[in-house]
């Protein structure tokens, strides 16, 4: 888990510019935060993960880290079925790096993984802490309050302001997202 969330932070100040080393420094380095082993668990979307879409030559090396690591992580679907329904709720999970509840604890962000099936849509949804969607892999529609609908591909970034309603969609191959807030712990988005 160190190595992925050191090569997490390594990306973010590696694009240089405001926006992403602005994350980059709200995140403290691994020798600061403590360790709270997660048990390891599986969910049958996890079987696309043999394949996202291309990666850029900035996330190709987290990308690889993500796959290879993927058995041992607590992959994770926070939202009820009857929330967006039963085909997203099977084909979207999240694992997390650094949260209030670990693997690495960091109470005033969370920095995780989103894994989107093909074709899946995160529908829109809003919350108080802002957050960076970096895609690692693949490419994902976006759309958020005021601004006009637009791809986004691996090695590019989507930044929501708190309380921005915002959704993504996966093309026709899955995606991987890192995903940073800051400004607040996980919570339950609201729905849009």
């Amino acid at each position: 888990m160190n190595s992925t969330y050191q090569q997490a932070l390594h990306l973010l100040n590696q694009v240089g510019d405001d926006t992403c080393l602005s994350f980059f420094n709200s995140f403290p380095s691994v020798e600061k935060l403590s360790i709270q082993p997660l048990s390891p668990s599986w969910l049958d979307i996890c079987d696309c993960l043999s394949h996202v879409g291309s990666a850029s030559s900035h996330t190709q090396a987290l990308v690889e880290t993500i796959v290879s690591n993927a058995p041992r992580q607590q992959w994770r679907q926070p939202y009820k079925i009857e929330d967006f329904g039963e085909d997203f709720y099977n084909k979207v999970a999240w694992f997390p790096i650094a949260d209030a509840n670990g693997p690495l604890i960091f109470e005033q962000g969370l920095m995780e993984v989103m894994l989107l099936d093909a074709n899946t849509e995160y529908p829109a949804h809003k919350h108080q802490p802002e957050e960076l969607y970096f895609v690692l892999a693949g490419k994902v529609w976006w759309k958020a309050d005021g601004a006009k609908g637009s791809w986004k591909h691996a090695g590019e970034y989507i930044h929501h302001l708190p309380n921005v309603v915002h959704s993504i969609k996966a093309s026709d191959q899955p995606v991987l997202i890192l995903s940073c807030w800051r400004g607040g712990g996980f919570e339950m988005p609201d729905i849009v």
